[in-house]
């Protein structure tokens, strides 16, 4: 039976005397009074072999009953026994918080959590978060350092590591984080990330200047300068209550569209445009390495009324550097699908990265809800391409988009027949995912 310290909890005793605790068919008895915690804990697992539910049950009745040394002796042993679980490392680093052990030795421990777990990007980043959790700043800046090198085209990395960089006034790091956010991080909202490195990156500027240190704080711009050049940009803008469609066949075989916004040949659909709102007309397309050779636009008439039946096409080469180049083409809709071709010689792309992290759900829900919601009518059933147009008062009705979240492994396969059937193309995907955080917020009308 469990004895020990006052307060114990009866249903302990009981389960332990019955030997629910540690599984049907044994009767442990647990003295906790009859040493040290790790002299208690040293023998037990001496002579038992609890099974991982079992081992699980009985720290968190030892939590349960704020028994925290036994807690930190008893999960010290089972490491040491060969019994170890990824959750040990956390409740041992919180058990350990609550006593007040010096930070390094939780640090240690949060590190050790790491090795265990830290086998792929996503998970490194899930452990960096919990470093700073328990206030490893520090190390958890080196995670997500670590993390970039493996998965470099990785955004996350770059901006979770720019707030502890800052944080801890670091400006090589600060470096690192700003050059990476200005070089892969490419969401909806990127203007507004990309606005925050540079300002982050030119207040560190401002600092190092102060204290003299000029030669650093011109490598820091220097770096930023660089990050900011882009290979390749191009812009579909229009006027009217329709919508284009921008397609980029890449050199290297990729195909960036809104389906595939993001390609491992560097290309990013950074806007996807519909009007009738002029700010919203425009299609953005950005490419910072971009391979040399030859790229296809492909521009399609998708829906409704464009002015004058023309578009403006700005392509835009070696952005930021002494050699960049702007031309303007305009688009006459003869037909409702225009093929563009233009040429890249200094593209300084030569293979395709790594294959991309699955992107968050948000572009192409809001693609589907924008186009669902721009076609229905109060009270009346979705109308067919090219009548949507809201109500006579001017309203207009958005249907939500609810998308699921999978967290793990994945494998698709797309199989596609050739027209004389006689060749079959396979597509194998294979997907890798973890959610690192979460944010709550509400909607207002």
């Amino acid at each position: 039976m469990v004895s020990g310290e006052a307060g114990a909890d009866p249903r302990l005793e009981k389960e332990s005397a019955g030997g629910g605790l540690f599984g049907s068919g044994s009767d442990l008895k647990i003295d906790l009074e009859s040493g040290t915690p790790e002299q208690v804990w040293r023998k037990f697992f001496a002579k038992n072999r609890p099974s991982p539910t079992s081992l699980t049950t009985m720290v968190l009745r030892l939590h349960q009953q704020q028994k925290h040394q036994h807690v930190m002796a008893a999960i010290n042993e089972a490491l040491i026994a060969g019994q170890s679980q990824p959750w040990m490392y956390d409740v041992l680093a919180m058990s350990m918080q609550i006593t007040g052990r010096p930070q390094p030795e939780i640090e240690r421990v949060l590190l050790s959590r790491v090795d265990f777990t830290a086998t792929d990007v996503p998970n490194m980043l899930f452990s960096a978060a919990y470093l700073v959790r328990f206030g490893a700043t520090r190390s958890a800046l080196t995670l997500y350092r670590q993390a970039s090198r493996l998965a470099p085209t990785r955004s996350e990395p770059y901006a979770l590591g720019l707030k502890l960089a800052e944080r801890l006034g670091d400006d090589d790091a600060i470096q690192w984080a700003s050059t990476g956010i200005l070089t892969y991080t490419w969401p909806s909202d990127y203007r507004r990330r990309h606005q925050l490195a540079l300002d982050v990156a030119a207040d560190t500027v401002t600092a190092l200047k102060k204290v003299g240190k000029k030669q650093r704080a011109g490598e820091l711009e220097e770096a930023v300068a660089s990050a900011r050049q882009r290979d390749l940009v191009v812009v579909l803008s229009w006027n009217g209550p329709g919508e284009l469609d921008l397609q980029v066949d890449e050199p290297l075989g990729t195909v960036c569209h809104f389906d595939s916004r993001q390609t491992r040949s560097g290309g990013v659909l950074v806007h996807d445009g519909f009007g009738p709102v002029q700010r919203n007309c425009y299609e953005e397309y950005v490419c910072a390495f971009a391979a040399a050779g030859e790229y296809r636009l492909s521009i399609k008439h998708v829906d409704g009324d464009i002015v004058g039946k023309r578009a403006k096409l700005t392509i835009r080469r070696y952005v930021g550097t002494r050699y960049e180049q702007a031309h303007v083409h305009p688009v006459v809709f003869d037909s409702r699908d225009k093929v563009v071709r233009l040429s890249l010689q200094k593209g300084r792309r030569e293979k395709l990265s790594d294959p991309l992290p699955r992107t968050s759900p948000e572009f192409a829900a809001a693609r589907g809800g924008r186009r669902a919601g721009r076609r229905f009518r109060f009270g009346q059933p979705e109308q067919q391409q090219g009548s949507g147009r809201g109500n006579a008062d001017g309203r207009v009705g958005y249907t939500p988009v609810v998308s699921m979240l999978s967290e793990g492994v994945a494998n698709t396969t797309l199989a596609v027949v050739s027209g004389d059937r006689r060749y079959v193309r396979l597509t194998v995907d294979a997907l890798f995912s973890s959610i690192i955080d979460v944010a709550t917020f509400s909607f207002r009308r």
